[in-house]
């Protein structure tokens, strides 16, 4: 079998500079240079990047047990939310999705407008008061808050969570990106602001759980579901530690996703395209806008992908962000159109990943979409967005494809809010 083609980079960090210095340019830069398998080194870590819908199927979808999540970045995030669904082993993952599964299911978020609306109809109010707000400051904080009450039933000031999970996530893709950390040989050695913040975590998601044990008469939300699968399972049910990890991903997955893709489609969406259907908008936000924009497997084997290479323990790369904007599945791929989505939702084979792809898929998008959907019905029946001007909000990717600035908009009201 033949060695993919690749940038060379350095002698001891190969690529690792410069993905680094420009994440998504250095990616963007090799698929155009190399084509839909290119070679990498990260350091030690040799990666292979996959640009096309059916190597990228036969890996997510088809792969099986050829490929796992033992990679770098799950480790570096198992640090904040354990051996959960986004950083567990297959096992870990089997046993999590086994009774998360059935907890996310459409039917059990059908009466939650009211809810929403109650968040949302009061921030509406305030813009128009305001008169200019920073959208990626407010999604923050509503979708953080939707998430708390439609998961746990709580009213908890999002800011609680907000700065603890920023310093975690911004740790956490500063390991990714080093070659070497101390935190490696020990948890120890983890920094000082790290392991506060995720102490905070732990405070708040552990009260959560201990006050709703104690409960009389609990509600029937994910986190009631969550402690009666637990305790249907017996011994073989999540202990207490994974119920830690298990809420605190949902706390992390339920909001800085949906909120990061929410504060583009509001953006983009503002002044040209108010009128057209939600659905669309916020699909066509996470076109251009993935929020998971990078996803990494290892080859538990060594494999062939194309008539190329893939030695035992590397890692498969792959990016939603480059394959969105194949100019062969969608014309004028940097335009904001929603229209692309008028007739249906395209699958993983024509180009579009979003929610990642089979058993690994999100377990939340339901939920995500609903939120997201019912925010811009909402606002958009009451207020108008107009641009500020000034730099264009650009991405900042780390764990998550998150602004690297502000995004201003000036709120004037439709109904008299």
């Amino acid at each position: 079998m033949r060695r993919a083609p690749g940038p060379r980079g350095t002698f001891l960090l190969g690529n690792l500079s410069a993905f680094r210095r420009d994440p998504l340019g250095c990616l963007a830069q090799a698929a155009q240079g190399y084509g839909d398998i290119v070679r990498l080194r990260f350091g030690p870590v040799t990666a292979h990047l996959l640009n096309h819908p059916d190597d990228i199927e036969a890996v997510l979808s088809r792969g099986g047990r050829a490929y796992d999540k033992a990679t770098r970045s799950a480790s570096r995030i198992a640090a904040t939310t354990g051996r959960s669904l986004l950083s567990g082993d297959h096992q870990a993952w089997q046993r999590h999705r086994r009774l998360i599964q059935p907890v996310f299911q459409p039917s059990v978020f059908s009466g939650i407008d009211p809810e929403l609306d109650r968040l949302i109809d009061p921030m509406v109010r305030r813009w128009v008061e305001e008169g200019q707000v920073d959208l990626v400051d407010e999604m923050m904080q509503l979708v953080i808050s939707a998430a708390i009450r439609v998961l746990f039933s709580e009213d908890i000031d999002p800011r609680r969570i907000i700065a603890p999970l920023e310093v975690a996530l911004a740790d956490t893709w500063r390991r990714i990106e080093a070659p070497f950390d101390l935190s490696m040989l020990s948890e120890r050695l983890h920094r000082r602001a790290f392991r506060r913040a995720v102490a905070a975590l732990d405070a708040l998601v552990l009260d959560l759980i201990q006050a709703r044990r104690g409960a009389e008469a609990p509600p029937d939300d994910v986190l009631t579901r969550l402690l009666d699968a637990h305790a249907a399972e017996g011994d073989s049910g999540l202990s207490d530690t994974e119920l830690r990890d298990a809420t605190l991903t949902l706390l992390l997955a339920g909001h800085e996703t949906t909120a990061n893709a929410l504060a583009w489609a509001l953006f983009h969406a503002a002044e040209r395209f108010e009128t057209a259907p939600p659905a669309r908008i916020f699909a066509e936000a996470l076109r251009l806008h993935p929020s998971i924009w990078i996803i990494e497997r290892r080859a538990t084997r060594a494999l062939e992908i194309d008539g190329y290479a893939i030695p035992r323990g590397s890692s498969v790369l792959i990016s939603p962000f480059l394959l969105h904007r194949r100019r062969d599945f969608w014309p004028d791929p940097e335009q904001f159109d929603p229209e692309r989505f008028a007739e249906r939702m395209p699958r993983a084979r024509e180009g579009y990943l979003p929610f990642g792809l089979g058993s690994h898929r999100c377990v939340g998008l339901y939920l995500a979409n609903r939120i997201a959907l019912r925010v811009i019905e909402r606002v958009f029946a009451q207020v108008r967005l107009h641009h500020q001007g000034g730099p264009s909000p650009r991405h900042a990717p780390g764990i998550t494809l998150r602004h690297a600035n502000p995004v201003w908009v000036r709120v004037t009201s439709r109904t008299g809010v």
